[in-house]
């Protein structure tokens, strides 16, 4: 009788602890919790790969200004130089013109060549590179030069046609397809005595300069 007036008693008070136990939400708060953490995880990741991105991406702009040279000249002056400079002309010749993006060989077999790093001048335009070509052994006689321009910001070909009497040039045809970046350029060439400059621009207007080669 003892022992079941205490089963009894006792009884009632583990059901009421396990109901009071249960509504308590132990298994379903942290149920709730752990759902979400899977998304606050997923948007800090997102947040930090998006930070260091970005990061990346402003030290790699970073890095390509520092790389480009400071040319003392303007555009329009360093042109001038290249297209009316009587040849040969050596590579210190083009330092003193306002060149002055360091040179690397790039080829060495047969004619060697030489490139340079990107410049900008000091109107703020950007020269991609120079490139010239000589001889194993005469390496101060520069055989063939040819300078590429960024597209932006456009130095538009007028700025030379004003200066110079430009003619039209048509290359000799060739066995190659024609490309679809050719089919938007066009040629002008200038003569100053015995040597020849070919400037390469856009078709379209404002028709900016591309490159030279002299």
């Amino acid at each position: 009788m003892l022992h079941r007036t205490a089963a009894s008693a006792i009884a009632p008070w583990e059901s009421a602890a396990i109901r009071r136990y249960r509504p308590v939400g132990y298994l379903q708060i942290p149920n709730i919790a752990l759902a979400g953490a899977p998304m606050i995880r997923c948007t800090a990741w997102k947040t930090s790969a998006l930070a260091w991105m970005l990061l990346a991406c402003m030290g790699a702009a970073q890095a390509r200004d520092e790389v480009q040279a400071r040319s003392p000249q303007r555009l329009d002056a360093l042109i001038d130089a290249l297209v009316t400079t009587p040849g040969p002309i050596s590579p210190g010749q083009l330092y003193d013109m306002g060149v002055v993006g360091s040179f690397y060989l790039e080829h060495d077999t047969g004619l060697r060549i030489y490139r340079s790093q990107p410049m900008r001048t000091a109107d703020g335009y950007t020269i991609e590179n120079v490139e010239y070509r000589v001889r194993r052994g005469k390496e101060d006689d520069i055989l063939v030069l040819f300078a590429r321009l960024a597209d932006a910001p456009c130095f538009p070909l007028q700025r030379l046609t004003t200066r110079y009497a430009l003619q039209p040039y048509i290359y000799p045809p060739s066995h190659a397809p024609t490309t679809a970046a050719q089919k938007r350029e066009q040629f002008h060439s200038l003569d100053a005595g015995a040597l020849q400059v070919i400037i390469r621009s856009q078709r379209d207007a404002p028709h900016c300069v591309l490159g030279l080669t002299r």
